[in-house]
This record gives structure tokens, C-alpha cells and sequence, in this order.
């Protein structure tokens, strides 16, 4: 476990630069500290003059008005994360803290309070009291401007994140496009059959997850490797994002020789699923298009009656949609040299987001014209990404019901559902003319 929490430390690089950041100011603090020279330098002049004393108390001084500037500056966000989580969904606020404008400023702050603190350091190891220029006073002052400028660059574009569009955007981008990065690494060189099954016999053992938490990820290579070792063959019946609880099964393990088993075999088993305490957009897709359900369902409540924002957030799920039918979606069956299943992974089909993309704004949009309009192009998107026989039916079977909804419009509503009638009539000869693939075409 604690393994496993360093490997994902380092895989952040956001940690780590915060952490270069710190190195190289202490660094760049610790030399420009021991500088003691009267010469000027041609561009910026004589340096700050001061005795050590002096020059320590500027410094801390410096260093207390950024991170006073910095306190403030983060209770301004707090609002706006607040915001986006009332008005919008609060699963928005993780994402946000990913991509926050003013991730960009800290790395700066953590240059300039390294420098500082190490300077501070060096100058009270000084036995020199003579009042002279001190080099190390001006790299505070121009590594703190630099600071306070980047964060005020940054505050600016945080007000961005005040507009749908932009909120709506970050879910696609950061959900869909982590997701097609991790997906396919993880099944990289894998030998895959999506259409071969594993035949779970009655002898069939249980596999428990140790801890309670939501399954993040399955470490398919892993399961994988760790079945041939112990000669055993599994399936992992759980779907990633799915609550677990200590002790509950998660899946099922087949002996190749019946009786024969290793105790120590489960527990390396389990040790290929990952269990957060809570859900990881990266790869879990499901999450980010409940993120863009909850805004069209807040938009389409008595409170709100925006019906443009919710079709704002459909045409975000219509491309989300749209770029996960490029994925390997359904089942993931590694298979042996002989055509075998040796693991399995449960996984959600094209169809089953689509039908979590929809049920929520269908309900609550009550027959508005608008949302109907933009539920037949995610039918449409669908239809025309779809590989899949059942998906495509799915998504024709998402054209009849929608327009069931509207035909139980009474007259002057349905009136309006003019140009609805003729975007399905659109979408069904798309169908029946079975154009080329968009996946295909790009």
C-alpha cells in the first residue's frame, strides 16, 4: 500500500515541481547570500545595501507579504469553487482544484519562499556587519514581483471558470482525454477477444476486497501476470467506480487444477485492484458525464428552469459520447496462446453510458423542445460512432422514446415541436443510409 502511494506521488508532476521549485531557490538563495561585492552590474545597477541584520529583516518581511498575499488570494477562490459546486455539482470541485489558474503561481511562490528562508538562514551565519550591497536583496524583490505578477495573471483567468462553458469544457477535457490516456495504456500489447467468455464452474472461489472504498482502477496486466503465476483464472465482476465494502467480493478465481490452491494467491490477486477513498476521474468516465447530467438536471429544476444551459451540457456528454465509442469499451478478456480467458474485467458499454447521459434530463425536462432536440443528436452521435449492433439499437431506441415524449405534448407545445420532428426524420435516414463511421472519417 504504501508502495502504491509513492508510485502515485511521483506520478504527479505537480508535486514534484513544487518540489524542484523549493530546491532551486534554496539554491539560488544560498549562492546569491554569499556574494559580498561593492561592484555595480551593468543592467541592474548597485544591488540593495544593508548589514546583514537589516537585510534579514527586509527579507523576512518580503517573505511575510507573499504568503499574506497568498492567504488572501486563496480565500478569494474559495468563493468560486463554492459557486461552481451549488450551482453546478459538487463533484465539480475536484477538478477544478486540477486545474485552478493558480496552480501556475504557486511553483513561483515556492521559488522565491525557498530563496528567502535560505537566505534568511545564511545571513545570520555571516560575522560581517559592514553595511554594503547585498545582491541577495535584490533576487528576493525581483523573485517576489515575478510571484505577484504571475498570481494576478492568474486570478484574472480564474474568473473565467464563472462561465458554463468553461465549467462544462474542463469536465470534457479533463474526464475524456485522461481517460483515452489511461485506458489504452493499460491495454496496450495485450492480447484481447472481446467476444471470448470465462465460464465460471460451481467450484469457483470467491476474490474479497480487503478494504472498503471505490474500485479506481484495475491493474489488468497485473491481474493478469499474477493468474498465470499462481495457475488460476479470474474475473473481476466489479465495475470501476463502483462502492466496496471490507470483506465484500469483488470477483471470482478458477483453479486450473480443482482443490489445488495457494492461500497467498488471492491476496496477490487483490493486490491488482486499487481502492480510493474517493472516485478518480481518470478513469472512470462515468463520473464526468454524471458531472454534465448534474448540470443539466440543476438547469432543468423548478429553481433554475435554464433550459439552454442544460443543452449546453448535453452537447458536452454528445462529444464525450462521441470520442468514448472510439475506446475498447465492454468486457476486457486477456486470452492465452490457446484462445482461453486467463482474466477478465467487467466493464460499461457504449450503451450504458448513453442511457446514464439521458434518463436524468428526459425526466426533468418535461417535454422542453431544446432538450429533446439535443437528446436526437446524442442519439445521432451515437448511432453513427457505434460499432456495436446493440449500441446502434440503442440509440434508435433513444429516437422512438423521445419522440413518444413529445407526442404526448398537448396542442400548443406540440406545435413547437416542428423542427423536432424534422431533425428525427434526419437522424433515422442517417440510420437507414448507414454512412460512414465517424471513427473512420477521422
Amino acid at each position: 500500500m504504501v508502495a502504491r502511494r509513492l508510485r502515485r506521488l511521483i506520478r504527479d508532476p505537480y508535486w514534484l515541481l513544487l518540489l524542484a521549485a523549493l530546491v532551486i531557490g534554496g539554491m539560488l538563495g544560498l549562492e546569491l547570500s554569499r556574494i559580498q561585492s561593492d561592484s555595480a552590474s551593468p543592467f541592474f545597477g548597485l544591488a540593495w545595501r544593508g548589514d546583514p541584520s537589516e537585510t534579514r529583516s527586509v527579507l523576512t518581511a518580503l517573505f511575510g507579504l507573499q504568503i499574506t498575499v497568498l492567504t488572501v488570494v486563496l480565500s478569494l477562490n474559495a468563493p468560486v469553487i463554492q459557486s461552481a459546486a451549488n450551482q453546478y455539482s459538487p463533484r465539480l470541485v475536484p477538478l477544478y482544484l486540477k486545474s485552478a489558474p493558480l496552480r501556475r503561481a504557486i511553483p513561483l511562490f515556492c521559488l522565491s519562499s525557498g530563496f528567502i528562508l535560505v537566505s534568511v538562514r545564511e545571513l545570520g551565519l555571516i560575522a560581517d556587519e559592514a553595511v554594503r550591497p547585498r545582491p541577495v536583496l535584490s533576487g528576493a524583490f525581483i523573485l517576489v514581483l515575478c510571484a505577484l505578477v504571475a498570481l494576478s495573471l492568474c486570478m484574472i483567468r480564474t474568473f473565467r471558470y464563472m462561465r458554463v462553458e468553461r465549467v462544462l469544457g474542463l469536465v470534457q477535457d479533463l474526464v475524456v482525454s485522461a481517460a483515452e490516456r489511461r485506458i489504452r495504456a493499460r491495454l496496450s500489447r495485450l492480447p484481447l477477444d472481446p467476444t471470448a467468455t470465462l465460464t465460471l464452474p460451481p467450484e469457483s472461489i470467491a476474490l474479497m476486497v480487503p478494504s472498503s472504498g471505490y474500485l479506481t482502477e484495475v491493474d489488468l496486466r497485473r491481474l493478469t501476470r499474477l493468474a498465470r503465476k499462481w495457475s488460476v483464472r479470474t474475473r473481476i465482476d466489479a465495475l470501476v467506480g463502483d462502492y466496496l465494502d471490507a470483506g465484500s467480493v469483488v470477483g471470482w478465481v478458477v483453479p486450473e487444477v480443482p482443490g489445488l490452491m495457494d492461500p497467498r494467491a488471492m491476496h496477490d490477486l487483490g493486490s491488482a485492484l486499487i481502492l480510493t477513498p474517493a472516485r478518480e476521474p481518470d478513469c472512470d468516465p462515468a463520473l464526468g458525464i454524471r458531472i454534465l447530467v448534474d448540470v443539466a438536471n440543476r438547469a432543468l429544476s423548478s429553481s433554475a428552469n435554464d433550459a439552454y444551459t442544460a443543452r449546453q451540457a448535453l452537447q458536452q456528454v454528445r462529444s464525450v459520447l462521441r470520442r468514448l465509442g472510439h475506446l475498447p469499451l465492454g468486457d476486457w478478456n486477456v486470452v492465452d496462446s490457446d484462445g482461453q480467458v486467463r482474466a477478465s474485467v467487467a466493464g460499461m458499454r457504449l450503451r450504458d453510458y448513453l442511457f446514464l447521459a439521458v434518463d436524468g434530463p428526459l425526466h426533468h425536462a418535461m417535454g422542453n423542445p431544446e432538450v429533446l432536440e439535443e437528446v436526437l443528436q446524442i442519439a445521432l452521435a451515437v448511432g453513427l460512432t457505434a460499432e456495436d449492433e446493440e449500441d446502434r439499437g440503442a440509440a434508435q431506441a433513444l429516437v422512438t422514446r423521445v419522440l413518444s415524449e413529445a407526442a404526448t405534448q398537448e396542442p400548443p407545445a406540440r406545435e413547437r415541436l416542428h423542427r423536432l420532428l424534422t431533425e428525427a426524420r434526419r437522424v433515422r435516414a442517417s440510420y437507414a443510409l448507414d454512412p460512414p463511421r465517424w471513427d473512420d472519417a477521422h
